[in-house]
């Protein structure tokens, strides 16, 4: 299954940005996590099917109201864990 580590970086932390990457993520059947990162960038793992993901990736690079995503890295992961849920650390 692919998977891609994203990095946004911007005005993405307490403003809800991680709750928005939750929901979208649940709506479109994506597994893995968002966490907060100590510089300020929050981390996405996600695993789904290449057109989801693909689906994903332009939803979270809008950003939200209050949230703002200057910019989006993302690597696609060769090896990792199978996740069974999309969850928020």
């Amino acid at each position: 299954m692919p998977t891609w580590e994203l990095y946004a970086n911007g005005r993405v932390q307490g403003v809800g940005f991680r709750y928005y990457i939750w929901k979208i993520a649940s709506e479109l059947g994506i597994k893995g996590y968002v966490q907060n990162q100590w510089d300020g960038t929050v981390k996405i793992v996600a695993q789904a099917e290449e057109h989801t993901l693909q689906t994903f990736h332009q939803i979270v690079s809008q950003g939200t109201k209050y949230a703002k995503v200057k910019e989006l890295q993302i690597y696609k992961l060769d090896s990792v864990e199978k996740y069974n849920d999309f969850e928020i650390r």
